[in-house]
């Protein structure tokens, strides 16, 4: 029931589903992983919740500064500007499913290409400006979380509801996890998917950030005390660019895969 497009990139996506699911991890990744788990035990369940919570706060407040700001709305006018130099009928974000799938998959891979640069430069800053350094954190919650909400919309889907704000947030969670915890994230967001949770209202669970994402976070806390030893130097750079590409490249491929395969598969549904 889809177009020859269509199915080369519902193809695609299934082999990448395939490659995270097969794809088995170093023994140093293991290494690395017990070494964090074992950290992560000496700290109190009391105090993870307190970090949690925080970490959900700090998600959400993001998410409501950066949707609400000039900057969304500056950057909706421009999607939907290069929308209409395919079809000059779209005038919404949720019109943006008007366009086929090859035109929104270029209009997607500049946008993570933008977010992966500006990630990097965030990276090479942080290596050599302590206050670049203090934020980096922050700012590549920023960064990411942004990128999610943009692939959100290019696909037809603005986190204008409370429904898209869970996924949107979820989306992001699942792309910051860890590889092996990213894979059952993955599992549980298709589930989610295959339950039509497209509604206004989110009905699914509304666990945002597991306990898994400390994790990452002592992930994060670590790159910084390398930027920290380094800085200034060009190792410190090359370290900074390359964990903030990296980071960021996982969580658009995670929320580009996730957007660009839900589009997909309701042009299924609607065609059939």
């Amino acid at each position: 029931m889809l177009s020859k497009a269509e199915n080369f990139y519902l193809d695609k996506i299934e082999q990448w589903e395939n490659e995270l699911i097969s794809k088995q991890p170093n023994k140093l990744f293991y290494i690395y992983s017990d070494y964090i788990s074992a950290s992560l035990s000496y700290i109190p369940d009391m105090h993870k919740q307190i970090i949690l919570q925080s970490l959900d706060n700090i998600l959400f407040h993001f998410h409501a500064i950066i949707f609400n700001s000039t900057f969304q709305r500056n950057t909706a006018q421009k999607l939907m500007h290069q929308a209409r130099v395919h079809n000059e009928s779209i005038f919404t974000l949720k019109d943006m499913k008007k366009l086929n799938i090859d035109q929104l998959h270029a209009i997607a891979n500049k946008q993570m290409a933008n977010y992966r640069i500006l990630a990097s430069a965030q990276g090479a800053l942080a290596s050599k400006h302590t206050g670049f350094l203090l934020g980096d954190f922050l700012s590549m919650v920023m960064i990411n979380l942004r990128s999610v909400q943009v692939l959100a919309s290019i696909y037809g889907r603005p986190a204008d509801s409370p429904n898209e704000i869970m996924t949107t947030l979820k989306v992001f969670c699942a792309g910051c996890l860890p590889y092996p915890y990213r894979v059952q994230a993955w599992d549980e967001l298709m589930i989610e998917q295959e339950k039509e949770q497209q509604g206004f209202f989110y009905n699914g669970n509304d666990e945002i950030v597991q306990e898994k994402m400390l994790h990452t976070l002592i992930t994060e806390l670590i790159k910084l005390c390398f930027l920290q030893f380094y800085k200034g130097s060009h190792t410190g750079a090359v370290i900074g660019t390359a964990a903030n590409y990296r980071f960021t490249r996982i969580i658009t491929e995670v929320a580009h895969h996730y957007y660009q395969k839900c589009y997909l598969l309701s042009k299924r549904e609607e065609n059939g």
